[in-house]
C-alpha cells in the first residue's frame, strides 16, 4: 500500500527556469532581480506597502526583536506557549524575557484572557501566532495593545494567504512575518518575508537586514559613505532562492484551490466523529479565507491521539503531533517555568494531531486517512 507522506514539498515547474535566469544575470547573493520581484509580489497579495524578503521566519522575528530591543532596560514579551521554538528564541537570544501564556482551547492560539493577566510595566510586545492557516484573536490583541502602547509581532510562519475580514494576516500587528520553509504552503526550500506595517520602523529595519549598515541608501546615492549604523546580521536569501519562490508566488492560486479540497475531504469526512464529541477540530468562520495550511485534530485525550497516530503509523501514513508546550521544554524549564506553569496549555497540547496534508495528496489519499480514523474510532 502507498506510504501518505505527512508532507511533500509543493513545485510548480518553472522554478528552474527562473534559477536559469540568476545564472545569466550573473549576480547570486541576494537583493538582486528576484529579491525585488518576490517583495512586490508579496507587498501585492497582502496588501502591505513594505516587505523585506528574509532567509527564514525566524530572521524576520529576529529582525523584530532587535528593533525592540532596548539594552538599557528590562523588556519583557508574551508569547504564547504552544509554538515553536524560533518564536520565543528570536527575542531571548536579544535579551527579552520570555513571559508564555496559555492558548485557546478551542484554536490552540494565544488567550487572550491570559494575555492581559501576563502584562506587566516591562511589556513591550505580544506575540501572537496564527496557526495552521487560521486566524488568532487578532483585532482584540490589536486593540489591546493599542490601548497600552505595546507593539503587535504576528507570528504568521503558516498564515501566508490568509485574511480575516477580507484584510490579510500579518497586516493587522506593526510588523508580520511569513515563513516560506519548504514545509509551508509555499517555499523556497528555506526562506521567509518580513512585512513592516509601522512606518516608524521601517529605515532601521533595512539597516538590520543589511547587516547593520546603510548600504541600501549608499546605492540609492542618499548618503556617500558606507556605514555601520545599527546591530545586524545576515538576514536575506540568496538570488537562486528568491528566484524559486517568485515562482511559487506565481502558482499560488492553484496551491489553494488543491489544498482547498484536501481540507474539505478531511473535514466532511470526520464530521459526524466530531459531532459524537469523539474530538474537535476548528471550523472555519465565514469572515477566515483560509490558506488550507494544515488540519489538526483535538482530541479528548492523550492516549486517543497517541493511539490514532499509532493506527495511522501502523498503516502507512505519517501523522504528527502539534508542538511540545514550550513553558514545559528543556529551555523552558530553565527559564523557570515548570509543567504546571501552564496547566491548559500542557494539557491540550498532548492532544492534537496533524493529519498529512500536501498538494500531492489525491483526494483518494485523503479519504483513506479519513476512513482509517473512522476505522480506530469504530473498532474502540
Amino acid at each position: 500500500m502507498k506510504t501518505i507522506k505527512f508532507n511533500e514539498p509543493y513545485i510548480t515547474g518553472r522554478e528552474l527556469e527562473y534559477i536559469q535566469d540568476v545564472f545569466f544575470q550573473k549576480k547570486f547573493y541576494g537583493t538582486g532581480k528576484y529579491t525585488t520581484l518576490c517583495e512586490e509580489k508579496i507587498k501585492s497579495i497582502t496588501g502591505a506597502k513594505h516587505a523585506l524578503l528574509t532567509d527564514s521566519c525566524t530572521a524576520a522575528l529576529e529582525i523584530t526583536a532587535l528593533l525592540l530591543r532596548d539594552f538599557d532596560k528590562q523588556q519583557e514579551v508574551i508569547v504564547p506557549s504552544y509554538t515553536f521554538s524560533s518564536t520565543a528564541s528570536a527575542f531571548a537570544r536579544a535579551g527579552f524575557k520570555i513571559v508564555f501564556c496559555e492558548c485557546d482551547d478551542k484554536n490552540m492560539m494565544m488567550d487572550i484572557n491570559d494575555v492581559q493577566k501576563k502584562i506587566t510595566k516591562n511589556t513591550v510586545a505580544i506575540i501572537p501566532v496564527h496557526y495552521g492557516g487560521l486566524a488568532a484573536n487578532i483585532r482584540p490583541i490589536c486593540e489591546l495593545a493599542k490601548k497600552l502602547d505595546l507593539v503587535v509581532v504576528e507570528d504568521a510562519a503558516q498564515g501566508f494567504n490568509s485574511s480575516l475580514d477580507n484584510q490579510q494576516i500579518g497586516t493587522f500587528g506593526n510588523f508580520g512575518c511569513f515563513s516560506f520553509h519548504e514545509t509551508k504552503n509555499i517555499h523556497c526550500g528555506l526562506g521567509g518575508a518580513l512585512l513592516v506595517n509601522d512606518e516608524k520602523y521601517l529605515n532601521r529595519a533595512r539597516h538590520i537586514w543589511e547587516r547593520g549598515t546603510n548600504r541600501q541608501e549608499v546605492l540609492k546615492g542618499l548618503v556617500d559613505k558606507y556605514s555601520w549604523v545599527e546591530i545586524g546580521g545576515s538576514f536575506y536569501p540568496s538570488e537562486l532562492q528568491s528566484a524559486f519562490l517568485f515562482a511559487q508566488l506565481e502558482g499560488l492560486d492553484d496551491n489553494l484551490k488543491k489544498r482547498k479540497v484536501i481540507y474539505e475531504i478531511y473535514s466532511n469526512k470526520l464530521k459526524e466523529l466530531k459531532e459524537k464529541d469523539k474530538f474537535h477540530f476548528p471550523c472555519i468562520d465565514s469572515n477566515l479565507k483560509s490558506n488550507y495550511h494544515a488540519f489538526f485534530i483535538i482530541f479528548n485525550s492523550e492516549s486517543d491521539a497517541d493511539g490514532v497516530r499509532q493506527f495511522l503509523v501502523a498503516n502507512d501514513v505519517h501523522a504528527y503531533i502539534g508542538y511540545v508546550a514550550l513553558h514545559s521544554s528543556p529551555v523552558g524549564i530553565k527559564m523557570g517555568y515548570k509543567p504546571e506553569s501552564l496547566s491548559k496549555t500542557e494539557l491540550l497540547a498532548k492532544r492534537v494531531l496533524r493529519l498529512p496534508f500536501h498538494n500531492n495528496m489525491s483526494e483518494k489519499d485523503t479519504d483513506r486517512v479519513a476512513n482509517l480514523i473512522n476505522e480506530y474510532f469504530n473498532a474502540n
